[in-house]
């Protein structure tokens, strides 16, 4: 066998590898900008860029919430598959009676599916920063 050949084996076998790897490199955190404030359970959020990151891969997942480098709030989010890929990201809200708003989701600019909070039902949505 030429050294042709073992080069071009050895290229496909690193392609095969990166491709089934990128999977472990999926995207596990977006940048959310609250314009107005917020709540998610019993944490007020108050407007400003927050880092929300997860764990990549799993259904359900524990989020986090930083503004710089503070926690602000950790909470149980559950990932739900939704009928188009979103091009930005966005936080979608419920309103409550209070006037308050509470956030049910976080949608992610590249993909189809969104975190989900709480019982997730309709909401209004409002766009957020996104990367």
């Amino acid at each position: 066998m030429s050294v042709r050949n073992h080069v071009g084996k050895l290229l496909m076998a690193l392609v095969i590898v990166l491709v089934a790897g990128s999977s472990l490199y999926a995207k596990d955190s977006q940048t959310m900008t609250l314009r107005s404030p917020a709540m998610l359970g019993s944490t007020k959020f108050d407007p400003g860029s927050y880092k929300v990151t997860w764990q990549a891969g799993a259904s359900d997942s524990e989020v986090t919430f930083k503004q710089g480098k503070k926690v602000v709030a950790t909470a149980q989010g559950k990932w739900v598959k939704r009928d188009a890929k979103y091009s930005n990201g966005g936080v979608v809200y419920s309103s409550n009676p209070d006037g308050s708003r509470s956030i049910l989701e976080i949608r992610v600019a590249g993909s189809d599916e969104v975190l989900v909070f709480g019982d997730g039902g309709e909401g209004t949505e409002s766009t957020a920063g996104g990367h």
